[in-house]
């Protein structure tokens, strides 16, 4: 291999690895606007405090911020954004605390698609034990025990919405789909059980799925190299080469999931819209 040759290979392995520890940072930031933020820097507002709380789906750095989108709809109000990447409903609980101590008013809860993605592969079950710092694999029972007693955290706020959870790549036929309808219908019975207000994300988002107009191309498939390689890939098109989220889903047959999990446009325009919904009524 001639010298030119090896420069080569090694710029691009160069900037391989830069993408890589940009997407990796990216995935650790926690989101702003935080309930420890409120508390530590005082932040308050003429209006309301509402609590936005889950996973990456309310975080909104892998995708879009249907968040901030409220925050701009109702800028006198505090918006606490508490979706951490990849987290589970057991680790929601252990920082619960702070949300509660901000007192707020409204409180909008999705949490339980690492929940699923977790119980579905035994493999994702085994990352998520060894990256999360787990005591024991995700399981659907565990998610029925661990659901309520978040609920019960909530009980002092005045208006508490949970969420159904929204699909798992495209195709509502699909193995995990499938699966998900078992949390979904869980969680409609809590909601009833807790007397809790339901937002229906799942039939939101498979209504606007219908709206497709061009085919989907690939299931979710629960290897890591493929979900690394499309959130990897989704999130350099999108930083890096400035393409919006929803062309980048559009690459790879997605409408509303640019990786087969996370929101783009349309996506958070969907949550956008239930929860404006919602925190108008009070």
């Amino acid at each position: 291999m001639t010298t030119i040759a090896i420069s080569i290979v090694f710029v691009i392995l160069l900037i391989a690895a830069s993408l890589f520890i940009f997407v990796t940072v990216l995935l650790a930031t926690p989101p702003k606007g935080t309930a420890k933020d409120m508390l530590s820097q005082n932040i308050s507002g003429k209006g309301r405090v509402v609590a936005c709380i889950g996973d990456s789906l309310t975080q909104g750095n892998l995708g879009v911020s249907w968040v901030d989108m409220l925050r701009k709809e109702f800028p006198q109000d505090v918006f606490l954004n508490e979706g951490i990447n990849g987290e589970l409903t057991c680790q929601v609980i252990k920082r619960i605390e702070p949300i509660l101590q901000c007192k707020p008013d409204v409180v909008i809860l999705m949490i339980g698609s690492n929940d699923v993605m977790g119980s579905f592969d035994k493999a994702s079950g085994n990352r998520y034990m060894i990256r999360n710092k787990l005591s024991e694999l995700p399981t659907f029972g565990n998610y029925k025990k661990l659901l309520p007693e978040l609920i019960d955290y909530l009980s002092v706020v005045a208006r508490v919405a949970i969420c159904t959870l929204p699909p798992i790549g495209e195709y509502p036929d699909s193995e995990i789909n499938i699966y998900i309808e078992k949390f979904n219908d869980y969680i409609k019975s809590m909601a009833k059980k807790k007397n809790l207000s339901v937002l229906n994300v799942t039939d939101a988002m498979w209504d606007e799925l219908d709206k497709r107009n061009y085919p989907v191309i690939n299931d979710y498939n629960p290897h890591i190299s493929l979900i690394a390689r499309r959130m990897l890939g989704g999130c350099i098109q999108h930083y890096i080469f400035k393409k919006p989220w929803d062309r980048v889903g559009r690459s790879k047959g997605q409408w509303l999931l640019f990786d087969q999990i996370h929101l783009g446009e349309r996506g958070a325009r969907v949550m956008y819209e239930l929860t404006k919904k919602f925190i108008k009524l009070g």
